[in-house]
């Protein structure tokens, strides 16, 4: 039976451990990298789900008030109780959120079309600027205009 020969081990230099060393360094600084885009998505995508929330509760604020004063918009309606035929404020409320109605007549005069088609005593048209700021209770603020227009009776304005 022959026998086998092997070198003499010499002593380890730590190449092995080094190496991994390094690699695990590399590693976790990748890791650290993408946590920390990671957590800047989810502030983007946070702030972007609070925009969106705001938006839709303005708009559906404004639809509300609208529908609920059908009928009702005239010159100085905005600044008359709703007994005596004023606005309308519906209390809307959606998605944890508070949603502030501003209504302000912009204008009052006579209305172009109707002005040039029936003469002097012809209708008139009255304008509102219909502001919703809707707020989520977590934090973030938009603010949407409508505006709305109203023909009113000769004389009106």
């Amino acid at each position: 039976m022959a026998h086998i020969h092997y070198p003499a081990r010499r002593s380890e230099q730590g190449v092995a451990l080094v190496v991994s060393l390094i690699l695990m360094a590399v590693m976790t600084i990748l890791v650290l990298s993408t946590m920390r885009t990671s957590i800047l998505q989810l502030r983007i995508s946070g702030s972007t789900e609070t925009l969106s929330i705001n938006l839709a509760n303005a708009e559906v604020a404004i639809a509300d008030f609208v529908d609920a004063n059908q009928g009702r918009f005239a010159p100085g309606f905005a600044t008359l109780a709703a007994a005596a035929g004023g606005a309308i404020f519906p209390t809307t409320v959606l998605n944890d959120s508070t949603v502030n109605l501003v209504v302000t007549q912009l204008g009052c005069a006579p209305a172009n079309t109707f002005g040039t088609q029936m003469g002097a005593g012809s209708l008139q048209a009255v304008q509102f600027d219909i502001a919703a700021t809707a707020t989520v209770n977590r934090g973030g603020r938009s603010t949407v205009h409508q505006g709305a227009e109203a023909i009113a009776p000769p004389g009106s304005c």
